[in-house]
């Protein structure tokens, strides 16, 4: 588990390989960036809907970015995560949300089907470890290679209807992609509240989590 250290968030790298449905994967983490960003564009969100046949496009364009294969081998040398808290992450954890003054925070894995949560400041009770993939929001942090910054996310356009959304578990969310050494992203540094917030100067709230998860980093 400490090779998890060798993931480190950088600008976005390489956009991987093979389109599905209509959309590759440089586009798709295009369009689920603009979509996850301040400016909640509308109009992209409408023309992702029309790519759509049997399921949304935004959830197939995740689909992808989590199921990509040589991200998935990636993530095998990194070793396995769903079997044991990780007590170095779990610092990690309780350093973020003392930082930004958060009741909740995590450094989750996402596989194609589920997200797991390597570390958190929180006991497996009141927050379970492994969850299906249907209640991650840091899903849309791997898939757009960008930090995920939300206020309110029962206001934002991608997250209204999100379970974890709906259930009031997270109502204002804030992640940074964690990348390793391959590039590939792993999942997040994330922290979340379950009353909409302002993250002030989200800047310095996204600078503070980019050094809490570069081990490197002064």
């Amino acid at each position: 588990m400490d090779r998890m250290n060798d993931t480190v968030p950088q600008p976005a790298g390489s956009a991987g390989h093979g389109p599905r449905r209509g959309v590759d994967r440089a586009t798709g983490r295009h369009v689920i960036a603009r979509l996850a960003g301040p400016d909640h564009d509308h109009t992209v969100r409408a023309v992702v809907d029309q790519l759509s046949g049997e399921q949304s496009a935004v959830d197939a364009i995740v689909d992808d970015a989590v199921s990509d294969p040589e991200r998935l081998e990636s993530l095998e040398r990194l070793g396995r995560f769903d079997e044991t808290r990780n007590p170095t992450l779990d610092r990690v954890a309780v350093l973020v949300a003392e930082a930004l003054g958060t009741p909740m925070a995590a450094v989750s894995v996402v596989y194609p089907d589920r997200q797991v949560l390597a570390g958190s400041n929180t006991s497996d009770e009141a927050m379970p470890r492994v969850a299906p993939l249907a209640m991650s929001i840091c899903k849309f942090t791997v898939a757009s290679r960008e930090a995920l910054v939300v206020d309110g996310t029962g206001a934002h356009p991608m997250l209204w209807d999100h379970p974890a959304v709906v259930s009031g578990a997270v109502l204002a969310d804030a992640g940074v992609p964690l990348i390793d050494s391959k590039e590939y992203v792993a999942g997040t540094l994330c922290t979340w509240d379950t009353r909409p917030r302002h993250w002030s100067s989200a800047q310095i709230q996204i600078q503070i989590l980019n050094d809490l998860a570069d081990p490197h980093g002064a």
